[in-house]
């Protein structure tokens, strides 16, 4: 678990994607320094290094991934959310 890049320029109404296609991350992921893969809920657009979950799963394989997805996407909420408590005790 590390954090890469925090960007805090922008207001509270832009959407995560937005911020994220925007950041020096972003860009060290599409230049390859940064290996790995992202997840993202559907906001997102799937791409070779961003997973984002199955629109309407027909298949089992789908549902599962739909599930591993959604189960590695809470660990990072609760981590976000974490985080936002302790920002806002500073301000």
């Amino acid at each position: 678990m590390e954090i890469y890049d925090i960007v805090a320029r922008w207001p509270g109404s832009v959407h995560d994607s937005r911020i994220f296609t925007n950041s020096k991350c972003y860009i060290r992921f599409e230049e390859g320094e940064i290996a790995g893969l992202l997840i993202g809920d559907s906001g997102y657009a799937q791409s070779s290094n961003m997973y984002t979950p199955v629109h309407n799963p027909q298949s089992q394989p789908e549902f599962r991934y739909n599930r591993a997805h959604i189960s590695t996407r809470n660990i990072i909420e609760r981590f976000n959310g974490g985080m936002e408590k302790k920002i806002c005790m500073f301000e």
